[in-house]
């Protein structure tokens, strides 16, 4: 799970009858038009219509949000072959990069004993070798 402190304050949550079924968060760049939504995520029991149909609403709005705070660009990453498919068909989002990787310094050390909430399985497993 991402640490609270470390989850951007804008974002938005989708429920259906009191209950999740999406989130994500909007990055500001203070000074900057340029924003970053990351952690999109869904709960894995809600049916695939409903989740369809909710993270169509929250990825829109936060896209509405970022507009709505005077931000000209929203870049995401993700290796999830579904959002990749959904961020151009549904987002009218554009693919700029292929086989990125992402990389972190832990600034204080606070976070490097267990860094499970943001790195896939692959480099897990590397981690605990």
């Amino acid at each position: 799970m991402v640490p609270k402190e470390c989850l951007p304050p804008d974002g938005v949550m989708v429920e259906v009858d009191g209950e999740p079924v999406c989130a994500g968060g909007l990055y500001i760049g203070v000074g900057t038009q340029f924003a970053f939504m990351e952690w999109i995520v869904t709960d894995k029991n809600a049916d695939q219509r409903t989740t369809h149909k909710c993270l169509k609403e929250c990825i829109d709005s936060i896209i509405q949000l970022a507009k709505s705070k005077g931000m000209k660009l929203v870049y995401t990453a993700t290796k999830e072959q579904a959002l990749h498919k959904r961020y151009t068909k549904y987002h009218n989002m554009v693919l700029t990069e292929s086989n990125v990787k992402t990389f972190l310094r832990d600034l204080d050390g606070s976070y490097s004993k267990d860094l499970t909430w943001i790195s896939d399985d692959e480099h897990i497993d590397n981690r605990n070798k």
